[in-house]
């Protein structure tokens, strides 16, 4: 090789490292720029998903607290109640019992309400009752009563099948005004809970209890009776 033509080579070598280098460089920012476009485009989608994840998981929780919330329309048991029918005090053999249920304040006086269990006249038919004196009082034949209907009894024979045997609502004339109540249940049940035709929670305590029987007294809104019971 003539030294002309070494010269030319090593001219040609310097000239391609010069190159090389830059066509590096330009491919790789060539490769940047291909890339950020892509990253704009993912934030562009990205930024709307997560805000209708966002929606979609507040709708959610927003359904699962008014579900919660939401108290059932008919809770409980339909509440069937024989009707109590009045009777003559003098006339009642008091067997079982009285249990004071309710202490209530009259137009003059306060009066204590009685559960019992009686025998009518012959000793034949057994029955439920209940009968109110002024506090104080014993229950007895001469003792002054609430309500000129009263006592109010039930034969035993016409109990509910279900866990609230029987009950008896504060009515005019009867031994109990209105508002107040007392039930005889299952000796089974440790609460008893009341619900007006509403949905109105009436909660219901035990009070004492007649042989086989556990009386529970209530306040309930007057002229909003319970219509439905649970028990537990």
């Amino acid at each position: 090789m003539t030294d002309l033509e070494r010269k030319l080579a090593e001219t040609l070598r310097e000239q391609a490292g010069e190159v090389t280098p830059n066509l590096e460089a330009a491919w790789a920012e060539q490769v940047r720029r291909q890339q950020k476009p892509r990253r704009r485009r993912a934030a562009v989608w990205a930024a709307p998903l997560a805000a209708v994840l966002v929606v979609l998981t507040s709708v959610l929780l927003a359904t699962q607290l008014n579900t919660a919330s939401v108290p059932p329309a008919n809770p409980g048991e339909p509440l069937n109640l024989a009707k109590f029918t009045p009777r003559t005090l003098h006339a009642l053999q008091v067997m079982v019992g009285p249990v004071g249920a309710i202490d209530f304040a009259g137009q003059s006086s306060s009066w204590t309400a009685y559960a019992f269990g009686a025998f009518a006249s012959g000793g034949v038919t057994e029955l439920l009752c209940v009968a109110s004196v002024p506090a104080g009082h014993r229950l007895a034949a001469e003792s002054p009563l609430y309500g000129i209907d009263s006592p109010r009894c039930l034969p035993i024979e016409r109990l509910s099948g279900h866990a609230v045997r029987a009950g008896y609502i504060g009515e005019p004339n009867g031994p109990l005004p209105s508002g107040k109540a007392i039930f005889f249940v299952d000796p089974s049940v440790g609460t008893l809970q009341l619900f007006a035709a509403n949905g109105d929670l009436i909660m219901a305590r035990p009070v004492g209890r007649l042989s086989d029987l556990v009386v529970f007294a209530a306040d309930v809104p007057p002229g909003s009776p319970p219509v439905r019971f649970r028990v537990s």
